[in-house]
């Protein structure tokens, strides 16, 4: 049989459809490792600044409630700042939930490790600990970590209702918000 002078034309696109592929196997995985490696040390930092905030708000919990207590044992009936707030001694569990907030929230028994045990307890704790802030926010009557920050202008709050539609973008204008000093 003789050897066709144009199979090797026939079989050009084929050849570098094959080079193409392994080309793009290759830079896909290298560029997939360093993009991921980037997404979770990004995902990974957020995830420890609310862990970071939750403790904040474990230990402020305890310290003023603590110190209403010591204000009620004084002339005094509430605490400095002038707001009335419930000492844990009056609500045990009230002090329950703060004492499991911050076990929950304590730094050194966080495990720094990448592995998928240590990710899976931390987001666990992270879940729980969020669940006991709200529990106790609720029971103290303050105000949700996002309300309190002041990250969302009431005006911006998403109330559920879905807008008329009418409008134009331009016309926002002045939010009532002011610049930061």
């Amino acid at each position: 049989m003789e050897d066709d002078p144009f199979e090797s034309v026939l079989g050009l696109e084929e050849k570098f459809y094959e080079e193409g592929y392994r080309l793009g196997v290759e830079d896909g995985a290298r560029s997939g490792r360093i993009e991921g490696r980037a997404f979770g040390l990004e995902r990974g930092f957020e995830k420890f600044v609310e862990m970071g905030r939750l403790h904040g708000r474990a230990v402020v919990w305890g310290n003023r409630f603590s110190i209403a207590n010591d204000d009620t044992r004084s002339t005094k009936g509430s605490p400095p700042d002038g707001t009335a707030t419930r000492s844990p001694s009056s609500n045990p569990r009230l002090e329950k939930h703060i004492r499991t907030l911050y076990a929950l929230a304590e730094p050194a028994s966080i495990s720094t490790q990448n592995n998928e045990d240590a990710v899976s307890d931390f987001d666990d704790r992270l879940k729980r600990a969020k669940a006991k802030s709200r529990i106790i926010e609720r029971i103290v009557g303050e105000k949700s970590m996002e309300e309190a920050a002041g990250d969302v202008p009431p005006e911006l709050r998403e109330t559920g209702e879905k807008s008329g539609g009418e409008g134009n973008i331009e016309d926002i204008g002045n939010l009532g918000l002011k610049p930061p000093r």
